[in-house]
């Protein structure tokens, strides 16, 4: 669509098509001319784009292991070297192409992703003794400016999948160290610590804080029709990062399973499940459509009520007939309500 007006999306047409009652065959007319319905240009677009990132992610995967493979054969000054001089070609290549052009944006996440390297190899090389969420932190903080430069969906995620890791690590090792088996993630390494907050509804709670702000702000920044901001696959992620970090403590609750620990798991994290699907049936069935959104919801009502049959069933070959019953009805009642709502909004009701 030519014009000066906002750029023409699914959202917008879908709300349009609401609001004036559009026929379905009108309202595939109107994406048809907006561009919306993939051609054979896009999807060569759509090639070239994933192409592009899975080369780069390839690129700067053999980079790491480059580095750690020869480790004892590179000095000091050549680790260091090496990779500020990839930050700089990649920030070269940035200017080169365009912030906004495709190499420029893959150029501008693999500079990302090398300022974490560069801060691994520092720890490493200094053995500085800090703890590792400052690796995080300080990684989430270097990335922000190119992040609020890129105005790119991809950064942002990078941004908010460091704050997540940030978070866990400092509660884990700083406010909170866990106890029992945790304590083993001192030998296994940090890693070991990122499962500790399904141990933990306060831990739980801040996550779920934390990304559902970030998803606030998206959503904000959709509605006030920021171009870069239109995509759904940020938003989508964000969404099954922010019902993972409520999902699975209130599994813990359901079943009572503590293995003899001291979890810290109170009903916090089931009051916070209700609420956030709440919340996204209505705002994505209503406000901003998002069927991917929704199914997220029903899976989670699916994981919880099964749990539940579980826990007050499961005694008896004739409890788990009826549990498997159970389960084919939600799937079913799922899919009815899912395909209804589709239908509703091909309708533009």
């Amino acid at each position: 669509m030519s014009g000066t007006g906002p750029e023409a999306t699914d959202s917008r047409l879908y709300d349009l098509a609401a609001r004036f009652d559009w026929p379905g065959e009108a309202l595939a007319r109107a994406r048809e001319l907006a561009g919306l319905e993939a051609d054979e240009a896009a999807w060569r677009r759509y090639a070239d784009t994933f192409l592009a990132a899975t080369a780069a992610a390839l690129i700067l995967a053999g980079i790491a292991a480059f580095f750690a493979w020869n480790w004892d054969a590179l000095g000091r000054f050549a680790r260091f070297g090496l990779l500020e001089g990839g930050i700089v070609l990649a920030i070269l290549a940035v200017w080169r192409f365009g912030i906004d052009s495709p190499p420029g944006r893959t150029a501008l996440v693999a500079a990302s992703f090398l300022v974490g390297v560069l801060l691994a190899v520092y720890g490493q090389a200094y053995q500085t003794g800090a703890d590792p969420y400052e690796m995080f932190l300080w990684w989430t903080v270097l990335v922000l400016p190119l992040a609020v430069a890129g105005r790119q969906p991809a950064l942002w995620l990078l941004v908010v999948v460091l704050s997540n890791l940030t978070l866990i690590m400092y509660w884990t090792q700083v406010l909170d160290p866990p106890e029992g088996v945790w304590l083993l993630g001192q030998l296994l390494g940090p890693l070991f610590l990122l499962g500790a907050f399904v141990a933990n509804s306060e831990l739980s709670a801040a996550l779920f804080a934390l990304n559902a702000v970030a998803l606030l702000a998206w959503e904000a920044g959709a509605a006030r029709d920021v171009g870069w901001m239109q995509g759904s696959w940020w938003r989508r992620i964000v969404i099954f990062l922010t019902f993972g970090t409520v999902v699975p403590p209130s599994l813990i609750i359901i079943f009572g399973a503590s293995f003899g620990e001291n979890l810290h798991i109170t009903l916090l994290s089931p009051l916070l499940l209700a609420v956030a699907g709440a919340a996204c049936v209505y705002y994505y069935q209503f406000r901003c459509r998002d069927l991917f959104a929704l199914t997220l919801c029903a899976f989670a009502a699916i994981l919880v009520i099964t749990s539940v049959a579980i826990r007050v069933m499961l005694d008896s070959v004739g409890s788990i007939l009826l549990l498997a019953l159970l389960i084919i009805a939600q799937v079913a009642a799922a899919a009815y309500w899912l395909r209804s709502v589709a239908r509703r909004w091909e309708g533009g009701a």
